[in-house]
């Protein structure tokens, strides 16, 4: 190893000179050279060698490579290794790398310090990719090599090759079982370089560093822990470490502080909603298993709890030893454990949960889970079968009239308050009620079974003593218990059970009493006999009855003889107030609580049911709306149809009657003015003459005659035309009142642009004001008859005795006219304008139904979208029940768990807030 030192530093040529002689060691060793030469067989290449290693560090670079040239023994590989390092001193990287490359020996020396030359090579020609390569070669080849797993550690994080980094630090860790690579592997997982492996990856020397320093696994583990959690691989985490700290069998001796805050932690993160209970159920077994070993003793209820709880919902989820050792944890640890208020936080979960899903909060729940730990009042349940005796006790024992002589059918819970107020809270709502709707069936205000009554008013009994009264409803003569009724009967701290001394004591009162105090053993019981002195016997019968049942065991309580005296209210009051301590109610009143969070929880049970059956229903309610809809939809565009045919028709049969009238009318007005023909005219101007009173007839004959006929039949167009519309309006009216009746709303308007009727009405005005007619050329036409009438007329009207013959001619000419071409001209001069107002009908009309279009289909399209919402809620309750039952089994389980602490409570007597 010394010459292979020597051979590393390039000290060699040490052993070969007298290091004491103040000679140069190139003049000693070209001395040791001269004389090897002399010899019979000299072999040089020792020598030589040192002479190449002298050089080399005087930097005689090409010396020292012409004598390691000339070394062949068996320093010729670690010649040509210092060959490639001149090359590489003097930045001849090529050859000095092509030499490293083709260097073969046995050597392991040899060959590590020739990968790490290699190293420094591509280091200095930053080609970090080959550097890469060759550290890790040289690692594996002996990571014991000196300093080698060090410079491959460095080289990693400059290059921030955390991968490679941690890979190196968990190799080193378990091969050379040192703590100083385990702080450093938790360092990396700590700083975030530990991404992408998987938690198997980890566990040999996690196993190391057990065995090695326990403080440092605890660490390890955490950072780990933290790490996958913050990745959100929690729940692959839990599965491999818990299996793993399961089969290594973990210490218990040990003081496991930070993880077993952890699991604490980690507990609550699992039970917050986010996993499934298929999930939970592969993981809570081995984590129950592995928290309840390494808990702090102070919080061993914790999982101890945990265990019964689960166990309670999945029997045979959890081993025997486990449930054994939790409950014997469970009843010798000592606590302090704010249930109060982890139930409280409990009940807003649930409740947060029902915003969130938008179900339906149970408000009747709510306000006695609100009651239940207003611990300043004490609440006094009044039960039995005769509403009569009961509303007796109430008014005499408050001294006020609250109740009166008749079963309310329900839970009636009377309070002081600033002034009388009745309120109704049910299922669904809280109603403000008037006194008399609690015993009055009123329209619009049935008060369910279901309902508690709230009943506040100013009391100086109830205020001073900070009384609650809760009047049960009459015991049914079958005694069996109803949700209700349990829900409030949970409420009381001290149970009056009211017996009518006429009735006399009944076998069903007596088995009610036994089942009440069966199932509310806690809650203390007075049985009040009202003695009205009316029938002592029976008095007696019941008093010797009850205390018989006390004396035996079959009953638990006090009788009280109560008389309706002032002194006899005080003395109850009295030992009522004075036997009712607030701090030994606490427990009663947490076990309540606990009992109606697990009654919400059932109501959401209920609901899914409820809410599958309400999406069912709404959908194919939906379906069916949208198909009538649609029908009307249809119906509504024939209407459009018909009503644009029809309108459009009747204006157009309007207008060719009109054009008829014209074509008729004209020719007979101008033919008749042959009668205009005289001699006394001058013949040379009488073609012009008649056409101006031929236009003038025209114009008389439209303004008197066309212009009324025609104003007459376009208002008889515009009454049928509104009639029409309005036709149009009542069956829309119809269609709206039918599909608001439908959805109980005022959602649909159907709303018609009658507009268009005044603007109609507009145009017909303002184009029959006059007659739109500008004159027409009849005479001054260029016809060949026209012609040779007008010359003759100018010839012979010179010649008085033939102007007879000429009036005979022009009277034959107008006669004989054709006059078809004018009566059209005219026609169109007067029917033209309404052509707009015609061609604007279709276009009219459906703006008039547009609104209501469009109302409709957006209707329409709503629906659908809802429906279309409705159908993958549904789906997703069907395929996916989980996601709505396992949040709840979820609340439930850590209900269960507060349920148990409170009875360990109860057991041992330890105090909890």
């Amino acid at each position: 190893m010394n010459n292979e030192k020597q051979l590393i530093t390039k000290s060699y040529y040490r052993s070969l000179i007298d290091e004491d002689l103040e000679v140069h060691p190139i003049e000693q060793l070209g001395e040791l050279f001269f004389n090897e030469q002399k010899k019979d067989r000299p072999d040089a290449s020792f020598i030589r060698y040192a002479q190449g290693e002298v050089y080399f560090l005087n930097k005689d670079y090409e010396a020292a490579i012409f004598k390691w040239e000339n070394v062949h023994n068996e320093f010729k590989q670690w010649a040509r290794k210092n060959i490639a390092d001149a090359y590489l001193e003097m930045e001849l990287f090529q050859n000095a790398e092509e030499i490293y490359l083709s260097i073969q020996t046995d050597s392991l020396v040899l060959q590590m310090e020739v990968l790490l030359q290699l190293f420094s090579l591509y280091l200095q020609q930053s080609d970090h990719n080959r550097a890469d390569q060759i550290i890790k070669q040289a690692v594996a080849l002996n990571p014991d090599y000196p300093n080698v797993a060090k410079l491959a550690r460095s080289f990693f994080e400059q290059r921030e090759d955390w991968s490679s980094a941690l890979n190196l630090v968990v190799q080193e860790s378990i091969r050379t079982m040192d703590t100083n690579w385990l702080e450093v592997l938790k360092n990396y997982i700590r700083s975030g370089y530990a991404k992408n492996f998987e938690p198997t990856y980890f566990f040999q020397a996690l196993t190391i560093c057990h065995e090695l320093d326990i403080d440092l696994f605890e660490q390890l583990i955490v950072s780990l822990w933290k790490k996958y959690e913050s990745e959100g691989q929690l729940f692959d985490w839990l599965l491999q470490i818990n299996g793993y700290l399961k089969d290594i069998e973990i210490s218990s001796d040990y003081h496991w502080q930070e993880l077993s805050h952890i699991y604490k932690n980690t507990y609550d993160t699992l039970m917050g909603g986010s996993y499934s209970m298929e999930k939970l159920k592969v993981v809570i077994p081995d984590f129950l298993h592995i928290w309840i070993r390494i808990v702090e003793k102070e919080d061993e209820v914790f999982p101890s709890s945990a265990v019964f709880a689960w166990n309670e919902i999945i029997p045979e989820l959890l081993e025997n030893d486990l449930l054994s050792l939790a409950e014997q944890k469970l009843f010798q640890t000592e606590f302090d454990f704010h249930v109060l208020e982890k139930s409280k936080a409990l009940h807003e979960a649930i409740l947060k949960w029902t915003d969130e899903h938008q179900l339906r909060k149970n408000i009747r729940l709510k306000r006695l889970s609100n009651e239940v730990v207003d611990f300043n009042q004490m609440f006094i349940g009044i039960v039995g079968i005769h509403s009569s005796a009961k509303a007796a006790f109430i008014n005499h024992f408050i001294n006020d009239q609250a109740i009166e002589r008749g079963n309310t059918n329900v839970s009636c819970i009377i309070q002081n308050g600033g002034e009388f107020i009745v309120t109704e809270y049910n299922n669904e709502k809280s109603n403000v009620l008037s006194y008399e709707d609690i015993y009055q069936e009123r329209k619009g205000n049935k008060i369910t079974k279901s309902s508690i009554i709230n009943i506040r008013m100013p009391n100086s009994i109830l205020q001073q003593n900070k009384f609650s009264i809760v009047n049960v409803p009459d015991l049914p003569f079958k005694p069996v218990f109803t949700n209700e009724l349990m829900d409030t009967l949970c409420l009381t701290d001290t149970i009056l059970f009211i017996i009518d001394d006429e009735a006399g004591l009944t076998e069903t009162e007596y088995r009610w009493a036994e089942m009440i105090q069966q199932e509310f053993p806690k809650a203390k019981m007075y049985f009040i006999v009202m003695n009205t002195h009316k029938d002592e016997e029976n008095y007696t019968d019941i008093y010797y009855q009850l205390n018989k049942a006390i004396e035996q065991g079959e009953l638990t309580g006090r009788i009280i003889d109560y008389k309706q005296k002032g002194e006899v209210r005080q003395k109850l009051i009295q030992k009522l107030s004075n036997e009712w301590q607030k701090h030994e109610n606490i427990n009663l009143r947490i076990s309540s609580y606990l009992y109606l969070n697990k009654r919400l929880l059932d109501d959401l049970f209920e609901q899914r049911t409820k809410i599958e059956n309400q999406l069912d229903e709404t959908i194919h309610w939906n379906n069916d709306l949208v198909s009538r809809m649609t029908g009307a939809i249809h119906q509504l565009k024939d209407m459009e149809k018909e009503k644009i045919e029809m309108i459009r028709k009747s204006f157009a049969l309007m207008k060719d009657e009109t054009r008829k009238e014209i074509l008729k009318g004209i020719p007979k007005v101008l033919k008749q003015m042959s009668k205009q023909v005289s001699k006394d005219r001058d013949f040379r101007k009488i073609h012009v003459e008649l056409n101006e009173e031929m236009n003038k007839q025209i114009q008389q004959y439209m303004d008197e005659v066309i212009l009324p006929d025609f104003l007459s039949k376009v208002n008889d167009w515009f009454a049928i035309a509104k009639e029409e519309l309005k036709n149009a309006k009542i069956f829309l009216e119809e269609i709206k009142e039918g599909f608001n009746s439908m959805l109980q709303e005022d959602r649909l308007q159907l709303h018609c642009d009658f507009k268009i009727l005044e603007d109609w009405q507009r145009d017909i005005d303002r184009l029959t004001v006059q007659v739109n007619f500008h004159p027409v050329n009849i005479f001054n036409r260029a016809t060949v008859s026209q012609i040779l009438l007008k010359g003759t007329g100018k010839v012979l009207s010179r010649l008085t005795n033939n102007k007879e013959s000429l009036v005979n001619r022009y009277k034959q000419f107008i006669e004989s006219q054709d006059y078809q071409e004018i009566a059209e001209n005219v026609a169109s001069q007067f029917l033209n304008p309404f052509t707009l107002l015609e061609q604007g009908l279709d276009r009219d009309i459906r703006i008039f139904f547009k609104e209501s279009f469009e109302e409709l289909q957006v209707l329409v399209a709503e629906m659908e979208q809802d429906t279309a919402q409705k159908s993958e809620q549904l789906a997703n309750l069907r395929e996916n029940p989980e996601a709505f039952r396992d949040p709840l089994k979820i609340f439930d389980i850590t209900r269960l768990q507060y349920k148990y602490i409170l009875e360990v409570k109860e057991m041992s007597y330890i105090h909890v807030r």
